[in-house]
């Protein structure tokens, strides 16, 4: 809520402020684009026969991704390969817990659909909407005087994106935008015993560049 909150106070200053000029309306065409982001900590539950439920939750994590995209009209089409790892700060389960070492990552795949709205200056919101897989790995994460926990899962993701972009010039953008993104539940293993995780949901703060061409 109070990313979203800023998002929409920084769209309100830009529409009421941001000066008329050339660069409003991205070209029609293809673009690159770079996209770091900054990743919410977020959670992981398991459960596994035998053993007690339990909550793993991540610290801050750092993201990254690349797209290629054609921007037609109002509306822009990219397939977008990304990369983000997120370390790992304790764990909660009936009667226990404690800090852990360890850290989780994912490397995906989308392809992800946008629509820049018009607003005849030179800061356009955008909203957007992704699907795809990310291949989501869990590396020797692991809670003092337990076995390690690891594994790697191949998980449907779909992403839902707003943000902002603001025209530096005919063929350069500024990206400022949030992601959320879900993905289907991964699985583990620790000490030889499966561990079937629920769905996750990861929010972001992006910052970026279009490069038009």
């Amino acid at each position: 809520m109070i990313v979203m909150s800023g998002l929409l106070v920084l769209l309100t200053t830009g529409v009421l402020w941001a000066g008329q000029g050339k660069g409003d309306a991205p070209p029609t065409g293809f673009y690159l684009s770079f996209t770091p982001s900054a990743v919410y900590p977020f959670s992981v539950e398991t459960t596994s026969p035998g053993l007690s439920p339990a909550e793993t939750k991540t610290k801050w994590g750092v993201g990254i991704g690349g797209g290629l995209g054609y921007r037609y009209s109002d509306f822009r089409v990219e397939g977008e390969v990304m990369y983000g790892r997120n370390d790992v700060k304790d764990i909660r389960f009936a009667g226990g817990g404690g800090d852990m070492s360890g850290y989780y990552d994912l490397w995906g795949a989308t392809m992800n659909l946008f629509y820049d709205i018009p607003t005849g200056v030179k800061l356009r919101p955008y909203v957007g909407a992704g699907l795809g897989v990310v291949l989501f790995e869990a590396h020797d994460i692991t809670l003092a005087g337990f076995p390690p926990t690891n594994g790697s899962n191949k998980l449907f993701t779909y992403k839902l994106m707003t943000g902002v972009s603001y025209a530096l010039s005919d063929a350069w953008r500024l990206l400022l935008g949030y992601r959320f993104m879900g993905m289907s539940g991964p699985d583990f293993e620790t000490g030889g015993v499966p561990l079937h995780g629920d769905p996750i949901q990861t929010h972001a703060v992006q910052a970026g560049v279009q490069f038009y061409f």
